[in-house]
């Protein structure tokens, strides 16, 4: 019987009966379930690229019959279809496939040109019947067959139901094996509760204590199948957490545990971040989220930790618990510390799922990539994946992936970048900074640079002069039609636009501003700059499907045109250029007034092409620049700067206090030095600040939080030839019982104890507090950190150390 259904796409996989192929749709309604339609995999031929006629060879490809692996494998259908390959319309040939694993095989028994054979099944799935992850799909049913599509709703997301998992597991030996050390507690968290399961006694609130571990497990078990969450949410639960229960629900031999964690859940790798994908749900490690996030300006954190990231969304401080002492506390039966340590971590961890998932949620749905392929996804492959989602619909091939010969080739080649007009280091008062709105982007669509409308030779037979844009090398691109590239682009900067200027309006009012919308287009707009950012990279990057060396080293070229241009123009509009940068010019304003500022921006703009525009960015009362080490007068350091705006806001570039490697009071003691110049305007005050904090040192008054260096091991241990202060560390970690690997970030604090640094460097959970080596501090730390900024007035090493005031500033320049 049919009926008419809708529910949520959460996710796409396919199964094969009777040698037919049908998707299967795991779909959200009242309950998640699995519905299946047909859909025959394929690949394309084009027999024309070798000067062969498609019709010619019909017989020949239906003919093709082969064994493998004891079975014979042909083709379910040949046909001649027309699209569009490589920016011209031709005849080509479609192979129908009976299964996903016939493609690659028909594929090396087909002796001509070929395209689409290596997309996931998945996606295929998701262009030929132009679904929307997470989106309100709308569908006829016939028992667990969909017999017909009827409607999408994209702007109708699901608001998926959340599970926050985290355990505890004993760790005597430092680093637990789930072969041996039990799980002692194991927290979650949902829209309306927050609970934690153990099997000790404790008192704390919100605890349900069972008898063992094995209870405890196989609640979990009934409490996720009764909730029925769609998103199973940990941090670093990809290489912890899961992989954990799932090895102690095989040692008690749980066989129906609900999360189908044993045996069925199956380890993905998508480059080096790898994920799990769960049956029925899906998984979300929020760990490579929040990296990725953190890449791209969404998050801004110094430390990648839980604790830490919370704390940057939040602003409040995150419980925390020393992992070493955690057996420690379960041997002491006295766990209440304990508990809502483990109580606290699924809260922060819900809570962080809410900050990132429903930008996530919107990158899915706009390149229309499956959810869980979006957490793991990078800003590239977003890209990548809405470009074949509408190549699709607009009935163009999509191009192959490269060869690796290629990508040497292409990598071995890079392109020249964007335009640098270096400052002179110094103070300043009185600038402007002005910048293009979305620069490469805007190039991209007002020249229509793509590689389908890139002129392939130096004749006009491909273009008209006049129907052509001109680049600075000497490429010519096709005003029309307009490309793929520059046309999905361009939509993507419209939308967002508009919703900027809806949020803009809402934001006027407090009841808007709270409210459910909102958050949802202040996540949309997060997805569209992420998107949009991206896509020159893309461009360029070696492994694209659509790279193009002759379009990105225009787009470079033409930024470095324009940047030029506006920087001669503001000359002859009597500003000074201080400095300029890919997109922004800084300009001292002297006696100018705001009102010839604004006359400057409309000329640039009234003779700027597109969609491109300079727009002001702030008015700064002063600010620092400073230069390069050993680089002379003269020449400064490209984005190395501190700016004043005129509403009292500091904006920094470049100083050490946004890097994690420096410590807390080095970065605290250079942002007191700059503010001091900027806001009082006092040399005074900053040289004070900077001997204050040498005293605090000398007499051991600074706690050893402050003194913490972070610094992650960028390779495996054993392959480091000289031992680093973090990599000695490291070692002396490793021998209190803890793992290391590459990726392991350490804390270490530089002790008074050795002759050199790395016999110092003591783990921060190792360190006996007062024991730091002050010189250290003194001399590499802090004096480094503020040095660049006060020798623009005048002090030196001795100067800042004994009191008095040097010249010959040139020996530490």
């Amino acid at each position: 019987m049919k009926v008419k259904r809708k529910g949520y796409l959460l996710d796409i996989g396919y199964v094969v009966r009777n040698n037919k192929t049908y998707a299967r749709l795991t779909l959200r309604g009242k309950k998640i379930v699995n519905l299946y339609i047909r859909s025959d995999p394929y690949f394309y031929v084009d027999t024309l690229y070798d000067n062969v006629q498609p019709e010619s060879t019909l017989t020949q490809l239906k003919n093709i019959s082969l064994e493998h692996s004891g079975y014979i494998i042909r083709p379910k259908d040949v046909k001649i279809v027309e699209a569009r390959v490589l920016g011209k319309i031709k005849k080509i040939v479609k192979i129908i496939c009976h299964q996903p694993p016939d493609v690659p095989i028909l594929k090396q028994a087909t002796p001509f040109k070929h395209y689409e054979y290596a997309i996931p099944f998945s996606r295929r799935v998701l262009m030929d019947f132009g679904l929307v992850p997470m989106a309100l799909t709308r569908y006829i049913r016939n028992g667990s067959h969909i017999s017909k599509i009827t409607g999408i709703d994209e702007d109708d997301i699901l608001h998926p139901k959340m599970f926050s998992l985290d355990i505890e597991t004993y760790n005597k030996g430092g680093m637990s094996n789930p072969l041996d050390d039990p799980i002692l507690m194991i927290s979650y968290g949902t829209e309306t509760e927050t609970k934690v399961l153990t099997y000790k006694k404790t008192d704390v609130a919100d605890i349900d204590i069972l008898d063992s571990e094995s209870d405890i497990l196989f609640e979990l078990s009934q409490r996720i199948e009764k909730y029925d969450p769609d998103l199973i949410v940990g941090y670093n639960t990809t290489n912890f957490d899961i992989p954990y229960i799932a090895e102690r629900v095989r040692q008690f031999h749980i066989n129906d545990f609900k999360l189908g964690l044993t045996p069925s859940f199956r380890s993905i790798s998508k480059g080096q971040i790898k994920g799990i994908k769960l049956p029925g749900r899906i998984h979300v490690d929020l760990y490579p989220i929040v990296r990725f996030f953190g890449h791209t300006g969404i998050i801004s954190t110094q430390n990648y930790t839980l604790k830490e990231v919370y704390h940057n969304i939040s602003g409040e401080p995150a419980l925390k618990v020393s992992r070493k002492d955690i057996w420690e506390f379960w041997d002491s039966d006295d766990i209440d510390e304990l508990a809502r340590y483990s109580l606290s971590d699924a809260k922060i961890t819900y809570y962080v799922a809410k900050y990132v998932l429903p930008i996530v949620q919107e990158l899915s749905r706009t390149s229309r990539m499956l959810f869980f392929d979006s957490t793991l996804a990078t800003a590239g492959q977003f890209v990548e994946s809405l470009l074949m989602y509408r190549a699709k619909k607009e009935n163009i091939i999509i191009p192959p992936k490269p060869k690796e010969s290629e990508i040497r080739a292409r990598l071995a080649n890079p392109i020249v970048g964007a335009f640098v007009k270096l400052p002179e280091p110094g103070i300043y008062e009185n600038m402007v900074v002005l910048d293009f709105r979305g620069l490469y982007p805007s190039i991209i669509t007002s020249y229509n640079i793509d590689p389908d409308t890139l002129c392939k030779n130096q004749s006009n037979d491909d273009g008209a002069s006049g129907d052509v844009y001109h680049t600075p090398l000497g490429a010519r691109f096709k005003k029309r039609p307009k490309g793929l590239i520059p046309e999905v682009l361009e939509e993507l900067v419209v939308r967002r636009s508009k919703i900027k200027k809806q949020l803009k309006e809402m934001k006027r009012n407090p009841k808007e501003r709270s409210g459910k919308l909102y958050e949802k287009l202040k996540s949309r707009s997060q997805a569209l700059k992420i998107l949009s950012n991206s896509f020159y990279g893309y461009l360029v990057y070696a492994r694209s499907r659509w790279y193009c060396r002759e379009c990105g080293e225009s787009v470079t070229a033409l930024g470095r045109k324009h940047i030029q241009e506006t920087m001669e123009t503001a000359k002859k509009f009597g500003f000074d250029v201080l400095y300029g940068d890919t997109d922004s010019v800084f300009l001292l304003t002297h006696k100018k007034t705001k009102e010839d500022v604004f006359k400057f921006l409309k000329d640039v703009n009234d003779n700027l092409p597109g969609t491109m525009e300079l727009e002001l960015e702030d008015f700064y009362t002063r600010g620092v620049f400073v230069s390069k080490k050993g680089s002379g007068k003269g020449r400064g350091a490209k984005k190395k700067y501190a700016l004043l705006s005129e509403n009292g806001s500091i904006k920094i570039r470049g100083f050490e206090l946004v890097r994690r490697d420096w410590s807390k009071i080095a970065r605290s003691t250079q942002y007191d030095v700059l503010e001091a110049i900027l806001k009082d305007g006092s040399k005074e005050k900053a040289v004070k600040i900077v001997k204050d904090v040498i005293n605090r040192l000398k007499t051991r008054k600074v706690p050893k939080e402050e003194l913490v260096i972070s610094t992650q091991l960028n390779k495996d241990p054993d392959s480091y030839v000289v031992t680093s202060p973090e990599l000695a560390a490291a070692r002396r970690l490793e021998k209190s019982g803890q793992k290391i690997k590459k990726g392991t970030i350490v804390d270490y604090i530089v002790a008074n104890q050795g002759k050199s640094i790395s016999e110092k460097a003591m783990p921060l959970g190792l360190f006996k507090d007062g024991s730091y080596d002050a010189d250290y501090y003194i001399n590499n730390q802090i004096l480094p950190s503020v040095l660049k900024i006060l020798g623009e007035l005048g002090y030196d090493e001795y100067a800042l150390k004994e009191g008095g005031k040097q010249k010959g500033l040139d020996s530490w320049m």
